[in-house]
C-alpha cells in the first residue's frame, strides 16, 4: 500500500508541475480529453466550492484519519492497493491545498462538466478497485493461515508416548466434513 500511495503522490505532483507551465486549452485525445487548466478550491472534481474553510479542513482531517484504517484492520492485497490509490490521491490534493490554498485541475472529459487532475483519477480508480474487492469477496486471511488450512500441521512426538490424532477434513467445494480419531500403536 505504501508504495502505491507514494507512487500516486509523485505522479500527481509531477503532472501538476508540468501542467502549471502550460497555457491555453487543447485536446490531448481529440474529441474526448482536453487540457483545461483551472484552480479548484472545493474538493474532488470541483464539488462544494462554497464550503467553509473550517468544514473543508474537517473533511481533510477525516481523510487523513481514514488512512490509518489499513493499519487497524486486515485487507486483501487488492484492497490495500485500492487504499494506496485513494490515500495517495487524497494526500496529493491535500499537499496542494496546504501549499497553495487550492488544487490545480487540468483534465476535462468532453462529456463531463468538471475539470479534474490525476489525483482525482487515482481516487476513482482506488474506489472502483475497493468495490471490486468487496464483490470479489476478498479473503482477508494471511498467506500463512491459508497454508495451515490447506495442509496438516505437524508436531514432534517423543519416543514411547501414546499419541492421539484428531483429523478434520474439509472439502471447501462441497462443504463436506469428516472427522477421524486414531491412536498410534507401537
Amino acid at each position: 500500500m505504501a508504495f502505491v500511495m507514494v507512487l500516486t503522490i509523485v505522479l500527481d505532483q509531477l503532472t501538476k508541475r508540468i501542467a502549471s507551465g502550460i497555457h491555453g486549452t487543447f485536446f490531448i485525445v481529440p474529441g474526448f480529453l482536453r487540457f483545461v487548466k483551472a484552480t479548484n478550491r472545493g474538493i474532488a472534481l470541483g464539488l462544494f466550492k462554497n464550503l467553509s474553510e473550517h468544514l473543508l479542513w474537517t473533511v481533510m482531517f477525516v481523510v487523513v484519519f481514514l488512512s490509518l484504517i489499513p493499519y487497524i484492520f486486515k485487507f486483501s492485497r487488492l484492497e490495500r492497493i485500492a487504499m494506496g490509490f485513494i490515500l495517495g490521491g487524497a494526500l496529493g490534493n491535500l499537499l496542494d491545498r496546504i501549499r497553495f490554498g487550492y488544487v490545480l485541475d487540468f483534465l476535462n472529459l468532453t462529456f463531463l462538466p468538471t475539470v479534474f487532475n490525476l489525483a482525482d483519477v487515482f481516487i476513482i480508480v482506488g474506489g472502483s478497485l475497493m468495490i471490486l474487492g468487496v464483490f470479489r469477496g476478498g479473503d482477508n486471511e494471511s498467506l500463512e493461515g491459508r497454508k495451515k488450512r490447506r495442509g496438516l500441521e505437524t508436531g514432534s512426538v517423543s519416543e514411547g508416548e501414546d499419541t492421539v490424532v484428531d483429523l478434520e477434513i474439509t472439502d471447501s467445494k462441497s462443504d463436506k466434513r469428516g472427522k477421524s480419531e486414531g491412536q498410534r500403536s507401537d
